[in-house]
């Protein structure tokens, strides 16, 4: 038995119960995912009937054509379109979020409707170099202007849609490049004319995001929400921003050069993914993603462990009280304990509250158990301190996004250097087991 009682031999066992406890840590982070999979879930419910990650672009026209060919020595007529994106393209996006979000079970999904007005012209000229092909023939009756949106289900209104000073009816999309709205117009005389312009305006429903397409030769975007916590996305960011308490505003300028197609092309020579690789937009951000700091957390929880072990243990040879590998093993298990409570809590309350909620009672049971294991109370208050202090360090690494990193590698390093100043004048040559602890002698 005299080997149980080693400094040495006790210190493997003490690590071995840390390597133990990954196994809680890891169910910890399986429990994240799945319920990070839930919220996922009920955002993909909301989307369905509300409308998501919304995409919208200015008006094309597209020119149906026919061109000659011969197949086994048979003259045939191949139809194909042409596109022709608008030389200026102004949109004014007006964001407003709904005072109340959608709940699928616990999880709120904020959502959003969105005024949008599209302004700009076309310009005809553009279309020369395709009329001076030979054996092609316009179809100039079946023009269609398409207005590209990512969901049609997310349309709350049409407020206007007005083409060359014309009244134009929307209705589903055909097939072609992006899905949308179109209308069917006649270029047969409109044509002729230098440029046409076009005004929009739609009301449309979302809930993560919205972006816009940059289809003029020169795109200029407006927007402006009432959500203070944009996080700005996609191939560019404003040019212009101010963002408050009460919300953002933000001005984009794209050219056609800084896009990867150009004005006009022809059927399949540029493609869906194309069109999104040149969206930009904002998201909703959550400020508080209870999940992410959740998972923070459990991050740091080994370290912290390892830590908490490694000053009972340095206290025991400090103070001659000795704990018992079992109960090192039960408080590294109300450490894990810890990270569980802190994610159920704050799924159903505020994220500080929870944190605070967790850590008192965590607090309060490791001070009691102590105090009972070293039948001593002032030696309990003392362990309660310090684990109030550790969970106090740990809440500012859980609430730090961008510093979480620096914060950590410090509070670490100076934990560590600690319990090494500590015991810095204990031998441990002369350590003997034969030798009585305190709470032996109490024993006796």
């Amino acid at each position: 038995m005299r080997i149980l009682e080693s400094a040495t031999f006790k210190a493997v066992l003490i690590g071995v119960i840390v390597l133990l406890l990954l196994i809680p840590l890891e169910m910890l982070r399986s429990v994240v995912t799945e319920r990070l999979g839930l919220r996922e879930q009920a955002y993909q419910k909301v989307a369905e009937g509300w409308g998501g990650d919304l995409t919208v672009g200015g008006p094309m026209l597209v020119v149906p054509m026919e061109r000659k060919v011969v197949v086994d020595n048979k003259e045939r007529l191949l139809r194909s379109d042409v596109y022709l994106l608008p030389s200026k393209l102004n949109a004014d996006v007006d964001v407003k979020l709904d005072p109340q979000p959608r709940y699928v079970g616990i999880y709120a999904v904020p959502v959003y409707l969105s005024t949008l007005r599209l302004q700009g012209e076309f310009d005809f000229t553009t279309l020369q170099p395709l009329l001076e092909q030979t054996e092609v023939t316009y179809l100039w009756s079946q023009s269609r202007l398409r207005l590209p949106i990512s969901s049609v289900r997310s349309l709350r209104e049409i407020q206007h849609a007005t083409f060359a000073g014309q009244q134009v009816k929307l209705g589903p999309a055909g097939p072609g490049v992006y899905v949308g709205v179109e209308a069917r117009v006649d270029l047969s005389q409109l044509r002729q004319s230098p440029t046409a312009a076009f005004d929009f305006g739609t009301v449309v429903a979302g809930s993560r995001s919205v972006s816009l397409l940059p289809l003029g030769s020169t795109t200029t975007v407006s927007m402006s929400a009432d959500w203070p916590h944009p996080s700005f996305q996609g191939a560019f960011l404003p040019s212009e921003r101010t963002i408050t308490e009460q919300g953002f505003k933000a001005r984009w300028q794209v050219l056609e050069l800084n896009r990867s197609y150009g004005q006009v092309w022809h059927e399949g020579e540029v493609s869906d993914d194309a069109l999104r690789q040149s969206t930009f937009g904002v998201s909703l951000f959550q400020p508080v993603d209870i999940y992410q700091r959740g998972e923070r957390a459990v991050k740091y929880a080994v370290l912290f462990i390892a830590l908490t072990f490694l000053t009972f243990f340095a206290w025991e040879q400090v103070t001659r009280n000795r704990l018992h590998p079992l109960q090192y093993l039960l408080v590294g298990l109300a450490l894990s304990m810890f990270y569980l409570l802190l994610i159920a809590l704050s799924e159903h309350i505020a994220f500080a509250l929870a944190y605070v909620t967790a850590a008192a009672a965590l607090v309060l049971l490791i001070g009691l158990y102590l105090a009972g294991a070293l039948r001593s109370s002032g030696r309990g208050v003392i362990a309660g301190g310090v684990m109030s202090l550790v969970y106090g360090l740990l809440y500012m690494l859980v609430l730090s996004e961008d510093y979480s990193l620096l914060l950590g590698s410090i509070i670490l390093f100076a934990a560590l250097a600690a319990v090494m100043l500590a015991t810095r004048r204990v031998d441990w040559y002369r350590l003997r087991p034969e030798e009585p602890s305190q709470t032996e002698e109490s024993y006796r």
